[in-house]
C-alpha cells in the first residue's frame, strides 16, 4: 500500500469536512497553556501554590486537570491526544477530595503526607519536569534518529520513571509541539508505527518514537494533531497479534478452520469457558488450574502456563485483533476476529472465535521461534509484525469456499452495532434526534438486519423473498418485525388490549381485542427460538404512560418473564426475553427530558445527529451539498435559541432511497417545500431571524414573505448565489467537485487578456 498517498488523500478529505481544529486556535491553545505553565514559571514556584498549581486536580486552573480534563473555549485539551485512565496516583501526587491530605505512593502502599512533606515530593517531580523540558529545548530542529535516540537516553537517565509518564509526554507536547508528538501512549506510538511498515526505534521510548512521527509529520506537510488523527482515520483503533497454534499431537485442524471461518484451542473437557465470565482474571486462573489438574495432568508449571494461555483466548482476544494460524514455525493463515467466544461442543478444539480469514499462506516470519512451543501468545517482535501487516497487504485474498456448512458473518458495526448493544443491554432502545436524520430508516435497517442474522445467519441484503416474507410478513401471516405509531389518540386498547365494536349480521357487537403488543409478546413465548421486533415510530406522540399501562413494569430487562393479571380479559400476561422494542423519536417535537421518568429509566437512548459525510462528495451545481449543510445548522444553532441543537435539519431531507440527490430541480424541491417551511416554524414568523439563517435573498423582510421566484428553474444560478450567500467561502473548498459548464466552452483571444499579447 503507498500509505504516503492514502495518507494525503485522507488528510484532504478530513479537511473538506473540518474534522480537526483549525490550525489557529491549536496554536492559540498551545500559547494559552505555555502562558500559565511554561517551565520557567513552574519553576519560580514553591510552598502550597505549587502544589495547588500543579497537583490539585480540584483546582481548575491547575497542570493536571488542564492536562485530563479541561474542555471548554479557552482549551479542548483531548484535541492534544488524551491521557485518560489509571487514579489520580499516575502524577505521583494528589489532593484527596474527603479531607485534603495529599497522598503519594501505589496503589498497594498509599501514603498520607502532611504539608511540609508533600512539598518535598512537589519539589522534586517539578525539577525532574523542568529538566526533561531543558532537554527537549536543546535537541534543536532536526528529527534525525540519533538525535531523538540521544533525547530518549538523557531524558532516561535525568527524570527516572517520570520521562516515561504519558502526562509527562502530554506536558511536553504542549511547550514543545514542534518536537513531541501527542500519542501520549508508547503502545498507541508503536502501533501507528507498525501499520505504516515503520519499525519503532526503541520499545518503550515514548521520545525516540516522538522523533519518528514529527519527521513522517514534517515530509508531509501536516501539523503532528493532524497526521495523527489521519492515521487513526486510516487503520481504526489499535489492537493486538496473536498467534494460535492449530494441531495437536496427531492432527491438524486448520483446513476446518480455515473453511468455517474460524480459529480454536483444544482441551474440550473443560467445557463452555463461558463460566469465567464474571470472575477474576485471578479468580478464573486458579479455576482453570483446578480443572486442567483433574481432567489434564501434569506439572504445576506447564498447568500454570496452558490456564495463562487458554484464560488469554477467552478473555484477551477481542474483536478486531488479528490471529495467525499457526504450524510450528509457519504461518498458515491471517485473519480479524468478528465474533465473540464460542463453544462448539463435538469439536475437538472447540473453544471457537469467529474470524474473516484474510489469506493463506505457507511461510515463516522474520522471527519464528517467537510463540513457537505455545497455542496463544501475542506477537510483539517488530519485525513480525510488520512482517504479518506487509502479507496482509499483499497477499493474494482467500477465495470463497463452495460450501460454508455454518455461514460466519462479519461483526455488525456502525450504527446498527450500537443500537444492537443497546438492545442488548436493556432490551428496548429509543432513536431520537433531530427531524431528517434517518430515525426510522435505521429503526428498520437495523431490525431488519439482526432479525435476518438470527434467522438466518444472513445478512438483510442476501435474504431472497420468501425469507423476506418471513421477516416483515406477506399479508397472510406477521413477520418477526412489526411496525406501529404512536399517535395523540393511539391508546391501551391498541397496545395491549381493549374493547372494540366489529359489524356481526348487521349489528355492531363490542369484544375484547388484542393489541399489537399483546399479539407479538404471545408469539414470542410460543416461538422462543425466535427473535421479535417492534418499532413504534413517534414514540413520544403518544401519552406512553397511559399506552403502556402496567406493563411499564415488567417490559424492564430484570422483569422480562415476571407475570402479571391484565385488568380487562384477566389474562397472566408476561414480556418475554426475545421481544425488542425500538422506538423513534424526533425531538423537534419534544425533548427526552419531558419523557416519563419511568420510561426513561426502562429504555436506552441512541441520538442521531445530521451525518454530512454521506453528502461530502455530493456537489450540485458548485454548491458543496455537506459543507452548506452543515454551515446552514451553525446558523440554526445560533440563530433559532433554546433547544437550537435540537431543531437542525438532518441530511435525510437531501437523500433518495438511500443515496443523497444529484440533480439541481430535486434540491431545488427540498429547499424550497421542506426546508424554508421548517426553518419559517422554528421562527416563529420572525423573518429577520429566518433570513439570518437562510440567506438574505430569500426574505422580503419588510412584506415578510419569502422570495418564491429565486425558485423558478430559469433563475438556477440565482439561487445558488443565493445559498452561498450567508457562507460563501465554501464555494472555494477543495472539496468542491468543479464542473464543466457547457456555456463558456469557447475561445479566448489572446488580445483580450488584460491587452496582454501572448507569445
Amino acid at each position: 500500500m503507498d500509505f504516503k498517498n492514502k495518507i494525503i488523500e485522507i488528510y484532504q478529505k478530513m479537511l473538506a469536512e473540518d474534522k480537526f481544529l483549525p490550525e489557529d486556535r491549536l496554536k492559540e491553545g498551545y500559547e494559552i497553556f505555555k502562558d500559565k505553565f511554561a517551565p520557567a514559571k513552574l519553576k519560580n514556584l514553591d510552598g502550597e501554590i505549587l502544589l495547588e498549581t500543579i497537583f490539585n486536580h480540584g483546582n481548575r486552573d491547575s497542570l493536571v486537570y488542564w492536562l485530563e480534563f479541561k474542555n471548554d473555549d479557552e482549551l479542548q485539551t483531548n484535541r492534544y491526544g488524551g491521557i485518560g485512565g489509571g487514579s489520580a496516583l499516575k502524577f505521583g501526587i494528589y489532593k484527596r477530595k474527603e479531607d485534603g491530605k495529599w497522598i503519594t505512593g501505589s496503589s498497594k502502599d498509599m501514603r498520607e503526607l502532611d504539608l511540609e512533606e508533600a512539598i518535598i515530593v512537589a519539589r522534586e517531580r517539578r525539577d525532574l519536569l523542568v529538566k526533561g523540558a531543558e532537554l527537549i529545548s536543546l535537541i534543536g530542529d532536526n528529527y534525525e534518529d540519533e538525535t531523538y535516540l540521544k533525547l530518549q537516553e538523557k531524558i532516561d537517565k535525568e527524570l527516572d520513571n517520570l520521562g516515561n509518564l504519558g502526562w509527562v509526554h502530554k506536558y511536553y507536547h504542549m511547550i514543545y509541539p514542534d518536537k513531541i508528538d501527542d500519542f501520549h501512549s508508547v503502545e498507541w506510538q508503536n502501533f501507528y508505527l507498525i501499520k505504516m511498515h515503520e519499525k519503532p526505534l526503541k520499545p518503550y521510548g515514548r521520545y525516540a518514537l516522538a522523533g519518528q512521527y514529527m519527521r513522517l509529520a514534517t515530509q508531509l506537510n501536516m501539523p503532528i494533531n493532524y497526521f495523527t488523527g489521519v492515521l487513526m482515520k486510516l487503520f481504526g483503533s489499535p489492537h493486538n497479534y496473536w498467534r494460535i497454534g492449530t494441531t495437536d499431537d496427531s492432527q491438524s485442524y486448520w483446513a476446518q478452520m480455515l473453511k468455517d471461518g474460524y480459529v480454536s484451542i483444544g482441551w474440550p473437557k473443560l467445557g463452555d469457558l463461558n463460566n469465567l465470565e464474571n470472575m477474576s482474571n485471578k479468580e478464573a486462573k486458579e479455576y482453570l488450574k483446578n480443572q486442567l489438574s483433574e481432567k489434564y495432568p501434569n506439572t504445576p508449571q506447564a498447568i500454570g502456563r496452558t490456564a495463562n494461555q487458554i484464560l488469554s483466548f477467552y478473555k484477551d482476544i477481542k474483536k478486531e485483533d488479528i490471529v495467525i494460524a499457526a504450524e510450528g514455525q509457519k504461518i498458515l493463515g491471517i485473519g480479524r476476529v468478528i465474533g465473540d467466544y464460542e463453544y462448539k461442543e463435538g469439536l475437538s478444539f472447540p473453544h471457537c472465535l469467529n474470524v474473516r480469514w484474510f489469506i493463506n499462506v505457507n511461510e515463516k516470519l522474520p522471527n519464528p521461534s517467537e510463540g513457537l512451543m505455545t497455542t496463544v501468545n501475542q506477537y510483539k517482535n517488530y519485525d513480525n509484525l510488520i512482517a504479518i501487516e506487509g502479507l496482509m497487504n499483499s497477499a493474494e485474498p482467500i477465495k470463497e469456499f463452495p460450501q460454508q456448512p455454518q455461514r460466519t458473518l462479519e461483526s455488525l458495526s456502525g450504527i446498527i452495532k450500537r443500537i444492537e448493544e443497546i438492545l442488548q443491554r436493556k432490551n428496548q432502545v429509543i432513536i431520537y434526534g433531530p427531524p431528517g436524520t434517518g430515525k426510522t430508516y435505521w429503526a428498520e435497517k437495523a431490525c431488519l438486519e439482526l432479525a435476518a442474522r438470527k434467522a438466518f445467519r444472513k445478512t438483510y441484503a442476501e435474504t431472497n423473498d420468501d425469507e423476506k416474507a418471513y421477516l416483515l410478513g406477506d399479508g397472510k401471516s406477521k413477520g418477526v418485525v412489526r411496525f406501529c405509531c404512536f399517535h395523540p389518540s393511539y391508546g391501551y386498547e391498541d397496545f395491549i388490549e381493549g374493547i372494540k365494536p366489529s359489524i356481526s349480521n348487521g349489528q355492531t357487537v363490542f369484544s375484547l381485542k388484542d393489541g399489537i403488543f399483546k399479539n407479538i409478546c404471545q408469539e414470542a413465548v410460543n416461538n422462543s427460538d425466535k427473535n421479535y421486533y417492534l418499532i413504534i415510530d413517534e414514540i413520544n406522540r403518544g401519552d406512553i404512560s397511559r399506552i403502556f399501562g402496567e406493563l411499564i413494569t415488567i417490559i424492564e430487562t430484570g422483569k422480562r418473564g415476571k407475570e402479571m393479571i391484565l385488568p380487562l380479559s384477566g389474562d397472566s400476561f408476561s414480556v418475554p426475553e426475545n421481544v425488542f422494542i425500538v422506538g423513534t423519536m424526533n425531538t423537534a417535537d419534544r425533548s427526552i427530558a419531558l419523557l416519563d421518568v419511568a420510561l426513561r429509566r426502562r429504555f436506552g437512548f441512541f441520538e442521531l445527529m445530521p451525518d454530512y459525510s454521506l453528502l461530502s462528495e455530493i456537489t450540485i451545481e458548485n454548491l458543496p451539498m455537506g459543507l452548506w449543510l452543515s454551515e446552514l445548522n451553525k446558523r440554526v444553532v445560533e440563530h433559532v435559541g433554546r433547544d437550537a441543537r435540537n431543531l437542525q435539519i438532518g441530511h435525510s431531507y437531501f437523500m433518495e432511497k438511500d443515496h443523497p440527490i444529484k440533480d439541481f430541480d430535486k434540491l431545488r424541491k427540498v429547499i424550497q417545500e421542506d426546508v424554508i417551511p421548517l426553518i419559517e416554524e422554528y421562527c416563529y414568523g420572525d423573518y429577520h431571524t429566518i433570513s439570518k439563517i437562510i440567506g438574505s435573498r430569500f426574505v422580503n423582510t419588510s412584506t415578510q414573505e419569502i422570495n418564491h421566484d429565486l425558485f423558478k428553474f430559469t433563475n438556477k444560478s440565482e439561487l445558488i448565489s443565493a445559498l452561498l450567500e450567508p457562507k460563501p467561502e465554501i464555494a472555494t473548498s477543495s472539496s468542491v467537485k468543479q464542473e464543466e459548464n457547457d456555456e463558456d466552452d469557447y475561445e479566448i483571444d489572446n488580445e483580450d487578456i488584460g491587452g496582454v499579447q501572448e507569445s
